[in-house]
C-alpha cells in the first residue's frame, strides 16, 4: 500500500525520485522480514534505515499522509540565498478548487515569523500537474546594506521560503501556512547587512544631509540597561516627623519581555520591598507613614506600611475585589536602633522576628500606577527619624542580604552623642556633682557656663527663662547663646593659619547637642568645604542631617540645595530634593503671613562688590532718609508711601518699625487720591497690624479703592466676602476679576475656590482649574500658589500633567529663598559688615550661603577675598552661585577670571579652559553685563 500510495503521488517522476523509491522497495523488504527477525545486510549495509526514513519524512512528509488523493505541492527549484528578483518554481496538483501561497519568513533578535513576501493565487483545474513560477520581491530591508535611503536594515536570524496549498475556502475564513493541507519550506542562506549589495540610489541627497549621515552612519546605538531592582533611596533622608517625605514614580519597562512579566504580575505579583529606619521618636499620632502607594484616584493602594503609637508596623494592600485588607507586625520598634525591615508582599522579616500573613483573595499590584511615598505625605505624616537605603525588587527576591553601604555608617554616627546626651541630664535634679573626667570632655561648656553664671541666675541669658512648673532649663536658648558666643571669634585672626581652634569646633559640637541646628550647619559646611578644618565629607554629611531633622530652615533648604546640585558628596536627587523644599516651602508659607515680625525681614538683593547697591543703603540719621520725612510731613503721597513701605518691611537699612509704618500709611490713605495707598492701609485695618482691628472701616477703603482701578482691592473685597460675610457668589466674582486683570492673589484664591468646591456656580471640586490657577499665580512669585503648583507637579497625579520634579524644584527654591527668616540673616550679616565686624558678617553670610542664595554665595566670596581667607575660598562659592539658575552676572565674570588667568598644564588644557572662560563672559552678557562689552573692546 505504501509504494502504491508514493508510485500514484508522483506520475511524472525524476531520477531521484525513483532512486527513493527504489530506498522504499528496500525498507519494504525489511519490513516483511522483520517479523522473522532477519534483517538482509544489503539493507543494513547500503543505507542506514533510520536516516532514509527520516530523509522521506522531510522531503515528501505530505504525502505519507492521509490527504485527499491527487493533492501535491512541492518546490521544483529554489534559490540558496537571499537575493531581490529571484524566482522560486512550486510545482503541485489539485483534486478540486484550491488556493496556494508562497511566503518569505524572517527571524530577528526582536520578532519571529516576520513575514517580507507574501503571493497568492488560485487553481481551478483538477488533477492537472502544473508548475508555477513566482518573482520574489524582497523588501530592502533585508535585500540590501544600510545606507542614506535605506536606515531601517534588518539583521536577520534565519530566512526560510516557505509554500502551502490548501482547498478552496468561501466565506471569510481565511487560509494561513499553519493551518493549510499542505505546507512545505526550505531555508536560505544568509548574507550579513555588511556583504549585502548597496540600493540603487532613488535621489541626490544635499550635501548637509549627506555630511550628517556620514558623521552618524557608524554610531552603534545600544538598548538601555534595565533592571528589576531599583535603588529607591541611596542617602540617608531626615525625616521631620512631618508631611514631606520623598515621591517616586516607576514607568513600565522598555523592554517587552520584562514589561509582560510585570503586567503578569499585577494579579499575582511577587515584589520585595528593603527598608532601613533609625526611629528617634515614637509616633506621635495614631499612625506615621513609612511608605505608601497612591494610585491615580488619590486612593491608599498596594503597598502601605506604617508605624503605629505602639511601635508595631501595619501592611496594608488592595485585593483584586478592590477592597482592602491588613495587619500587624508585633515588632515593638525600638529608638535609637537600626533596623531593616524586608517587606515581600506578604512576608515581614524584621532583624528578630518574621510574620507570614495569607490574604483570603489574590493582591492587586501595579507599581506604575500613581506615586509612592516614603516617609510622610500629603494625606499622613512621617516618621521621626532617618531613612537609610531603601531596595525596591520589582519582581521580588528570595533572600535580601546585607551589603556594606557606605552610608548606613551615618546611622551609626547619628547614634553617637548628637542623639542622646548626658545634657539631657540637665533636666532632672543634680545630686552629685560633676566628675573631673566629665569637667575635662566637656570643658569648653563649663567655662561658658562660668562665665554666664549671673546671667543665668538672672534670667537674662534666655528668651525663654527657668520653667518653674517643669523645673527644667530651656537647652535650645542655651545651645543658641553658646552659639553666639562663637561665632564672631571662630575663624581666625592670622589668616595665614586659617585654622580653627579646637575650643570653637567644641562649642559649636555642644550648641548643636543642644538644639541649636545654626551650629549644625555651620559644622557641616566646615567639614564640607575646609574652611579651617581638613575636608570631612561624612561628617559633614552626619550635621547636615541633623540640622534638617531639627527642622531648621537653613538646614532644610542647604540639603535641599546640596542634592538639588550634586556637590559635596550628595547624590543628584531630585525628589529628596522636593522632600526637603517643600518642609521649608510651607513654612515660608506661615512665616509671610507674619513677615511682620521683627526677626524676619525682606531679602534685600546687596551686593558687596557692588558700590551702587551700597550707597542705595539708607539709615534714620542718614540725609536722604531725613529729607524723605521731610518731604512726606509735607504731604508729598509718594514720600508718604515710601516712608511706611521702608519702615513696614525694613527696608534699606532703616529698621523695622510697624506703628510707625501705619501712620505714615494712613497719612497717605486719607488724602484719598492714591488707591494704593488706599489699598495698602485697609489691609492693615483688617489684620490690626499697628492699628486696631476695623473691618467696616477698611471695607469702605476698599471700595473706594476698587472703584478708582485698584486690582489688589478686587481682591480685598473678594476675601471680605468669602471671610468676613461668608458670600462665596460674590467673593468667587471679585476674585474673578482681581485674577483676569493679573492679580496673583485673585489667581491663588480662585484656585482655592476650585480646589474646595465651595463656589455656588460649580459646586465640586476641579483640581484640573485650580492647578491652572495655581500654577499663573505661581509665574508672578506667589509663595502659597508656587507650593501648590509644585506638589502637582511632583506627583504627576493630575490628569493631564505629567511629572516634572525640576520644574517643581525650581519652583520651590524660588520660593524659599524669600523666606523672612533668610531675609534677616541676610540684613544681619549686611549690619555687621557696614560696622566692621567683616569676620561675624562672613559666618552669617557664609550660613546663608548655604541655603543656595547667590547673594550670599556672591558676597562670601567676596569676603573671602577681603579677608585672604584664600583664592579656593573665592572660587568655591563664585562656582556654586553660577550653578544656580539665575546666576547674578558679576559671578560669571569672576568665573570667567578664573578660567582665563588659570595656568593650564598643557595646550588642551588651556584651550578647555579658553573656552569655559567665553562660555562665562558670554552668559554675563546675556545677563546684561556692561562690564563685557568694555571687555570685548580691549
Amino acid at each position: 500500500y505504501f509504494f502504491k500510495v508514493l508510485r500514484a503521488r508522483w506520475p511524472k517522476r525524476t531520477q531521484g525520485d525513483d532512486k527513493v523509491l527504489a530506498h522504499v522497495h528496500q525498507i519494504k523488504s525489511a519490513l516483511m522480514l522483520h517479523s522473522y527477525g532477519k534483517v538482509p545486510n544489503r539493507i543494513t549495509n547500503k543505507v542506514n534505515q533510520t536516516t532514509l526514513l527520516l530523509h522521506i519524512k522531510s522531503k515528501y512528509s505530505r504525502a505519507l499522509e492521509l490527504t485527499p488523493p491527487d493533492n501535491f505541492i512541492g518546490f521544483d527549484s529554489v534559490p540558496d540565498k537571499v537575493v531581490d528578483g529571484s524566482v522560486v518554481r512550486v510545482r503541485y496538483q489539485c483534486s478540486g478548487q484550491c488556493q496556494l501561497a508562497v511566503e518569505v519568513v524572517v527571524s530577528t533578535l526582536q520578532k519571529t515569523d516576520l513575514v517580507v513576501f507574501r503571493r497568492k493565487w488560485k487553481s481551478c483545474r483538477l488533477r492537472d500537474y502544473r508548475i508555477h513560477q513566482v518573482l520574489l520581491r524582497l523588501p530592502p530591508s533585508i535585500s540590501y546594506q544600510r545606507d542614506f535611503f535605506n536606515r531601517n536594515v534588518l539583521d536577520t536570524q534565519n530566512v526560510t521560503v516557505r509554500a502551502w496549498l490548501d482547498s478552496f475556502k468561501n466565506g471569510s475564513e481565511l487560509s494561513t501556512y499553519h493551518s493549510s493541507m499542505l505546507r512545505i519550506y526550505k531555508a536560505l542562506q544568509i548574507i550579513p547587512p555588511s556583504e549585502r549589495p548597496s540600493k540603487p540610489p532613488t535621489g541626490c541627497p544635499s550635501w548637509s544631509a549627506q555630511l550628517m549621515w556620514q558623521m552618524t552612519s557608524d554610531r552603534i546605538h545600544q538598548c538601555p540597561h534595565e533592571s528589576d531592582i531599583i535603588d529607591m533611596l541611596k542617602f540617608p533622608l531626615a525625616s521631620t516627623g512631618e508631611r514631606f517625605g520623598v515621591i517616586r514614580r516607576f514607568q513600565p519597562f522598555i523592554d517587552r519581555a520584562l514589561e509582560r512579566t510585570r503586567r503578569h504580575a499585577v494579579t499575582q505579583p511577587s515584589v520585595t520591598l528593603s527598608v532601613w529606619i533609625y526611629l528617634l521618636k515614637w509616633c506621635q499620632k495614631k499612625h506615621c507613614g513609612i511608605i505608601h502607594h497612591v494610585n491615580r484616584k488619590n486612593l491608599y493602594d498596594t503597598v502601605l506600611m506604617q508605624l503605629t503609637d505602639t511601635g508595631n508596623i501595619i501592611i496594608q494592600a488592595r485585593k483584586i475585589t478592590g477592597e482592602d485588607e491588613a495587619f500587624q507586625v508585633q515588632a515593638m520598634l525600638p529608638l535609637f536602633w537600626k533596623r531593616n525591615i524586608v517587606c515581600s508582599m506578604i512576608v515581614i522579616v524584621g532583624l528578630s522576628s518574621i510574620k507570614c500573613q495569607r490574604f483570603q483573595d489574590s493582591i492587586h499590584y501595579d507599581d506604575t500606577d500613581g506615586y509612592f511615598v516614603i516617609g510622610g505625605g500629603r494625606y499622613s505624616q512621617g516618621i521621626r527619624g532617618y531613612f537609610g537605603p531603601i531596595r525596591y525588587y520589582r519582581f521580588g527576591t528570595k533572600q535580601v542580604k546585607c551589603k556594606e553601604v557606605k552610608y548606613i555608617c551615618l546611622l551609626c554616627f547619628l547614634a553617637q552623642p548628637h542623639s542622646k546626651t548626658v545634657y539631657y541630664d540637665l533636666k532632672k535634679t543634680c545630686t552629685q556633682t560633676w566628675t573631673f573626667e566629665t569637667q575635662i570632655k566637656y570643658n569648653t561648656l563649663f567655662q561658658f557656663l562660668l562665665t554666664k553664671e549671673v546671667e543665668i541666675r538672672t534670667d537674662t541669658l534666655f528668651n525663654k527663662h527657668l520653667s518653674v512648673s517643669e523645673g527644667s532649663l530651656n537647652l535650645k536658648d542655651l545651645g543658641s547663646a553658646l552659639f553666639e558666643e562663637t561665632v564672631g571669634t571662630i575663624f581666625p585672626v592670622d589668616k595665614a593659619q586659617m585654622k580653627i581652634a579646637s575650643q570653637s569646633m567644641a562649642a559649636l559640637q555642644e550648641s548643636s547637642c543642644l538644639g541649636n541646628h545654626r551650629a549644625s550647619l555651620l559644622l557641616a559646611t566646615i567639614h564640607l568645604s575646609g574652611l579651617g578644618h581638613s575636608v570631612n565629607h561624612e561628617q559633614g554629611h552626619v550635621y547636615s542631617l541633623i540640622g534638617a531633622l531639627g527642622d531648621d530652615r537653613f538646614a532644610l533648604m542647604h540639603a535641599g540645595y546640596k542634592h538639588l546640585m550634586g556637590i559635596d558628596g550628595f547624590p543628584k536627587d531630585l525628589e529628596m530634593a522636593y522632600s526637603y523644599y517643600s518642609n521649608i516651602g510651607t513654612q515660608t508659607c506661615i512665616d509671610s503671613s507674619r513677615i511682620y515680625e521683627n526677626k524676619q525681614h525682606s531679602t534685600e538683593h546687596i551686593y558687596l562688590n557692588n558700590e551702587e547697591d551700597l550707597n542705595r543703603l539708607t539709615h534714620e540719621t542718614n540725609d536722604d532718609f531725613q529729607y524723605l520725612k521731610f518731604q512726606a510731613e509735607r504731604g508729598d503721597i509718594e514720600s508718604q508711601k515710601r516712608m511706611g513701605t521702608m519702615l513696614y518691611w525694613g527696608q534699606n537699612g532703616v529698621s523695622k518699625d510697624i506703628v510707625s509704618a501705619a501712620k505714615w500709611i494712613e497719612r497717605s490713605a486719607m488724602q484719598m487720591k492714591d488707591p494704593s495707598a488706599m489699598y495698602d492701609y485697609s489691609i492693615l485695618l483688617m489684620k490690626g497690624q499697628g492699628v486696631k482691628r476695623n473691618y467696616t472701616r477698611a471695607f469702605r477703603l476698599l471700595r473706594k479703592a476698587a472703584a478708582m482701578g485698584s486690582i489688589n482691592a478686587l481682591n480685598g473685597l473678594g476675601w471680605y466676602h468669602g471671610t468676613v460675610l461668608k458670600d462665596h457668589k460674590n467673593a468667587v466674582k471679585y476674585f474673578e476679576q482681581a485674577a483676569l486683570n493679573g492679580s496673583d492673589d485673585g489667581m491663588f484664591n480662585l484656585g482655592i475656590y476650585h480646589l474646595s468646591g465651595m463656589n455656588p456656580d460649580r459646586p465640586w471640586r476641579n483640581e484640573s482649574a485650580a492647578f491652572e490657577q495655581f500654577l499663573n499665580a505661581s509665574r508672578f512669585g506667589h509663595v502659597a500658589a508656587s507650593v501648590e503648583a509644585a506638589w502637582y507637579l511632583s506627583t504627576g497625579s493630575l490628569e493631564g500633567v505629567s511629572q516634572d520634579m525640576k520644574r517643581a524644584v525650581i519652583l520651590l527654591k524660588k520660593v524659599c529663598e524669600r523666606n523672612g527668616h533668610l531675609g534677616f540673616m541676610i540684613r544681619e550679616a549686611l549690619q555687621a559688615y557696614l560696622q566692621g565686624s567683616w569676620q561675624e558678617a562672613f559666618v552669617k553670610y557664609l550660613l546663608a550661603a548655604q541655603t543656595g542664595l547667590g547673594l550670599a554665595q556672591s558676597n562670601v566670596a567676596h569676603l573671602c577675598e577681603e579677608l585672604n581667607l584664600g583664592y579656593e575660598c573665592q572660587w568655591r562659592y563664585h562656582n556654586y552661585s553660577i550653578l544656580n539658575y539665575d546666576p547674578h552676572p558679576s559671578a560669571l565674570l569672576k568665573m570667567g577670571d578664573y578660567y582665563y588667568y588659570h595656568s593650564p598644564g598643557t595646550q588642551e588644557d588651556s584651550l578647555s579652559l579658553a573656552e569655559q572662560a567665553i562660555s562665562m563672559y558670554s552668559r554675563a552678557a546675556l545677563a546684561g553685563s556692561p562690564q563685557v562689552t568694555d571687555l570685548l573692546q580691549l
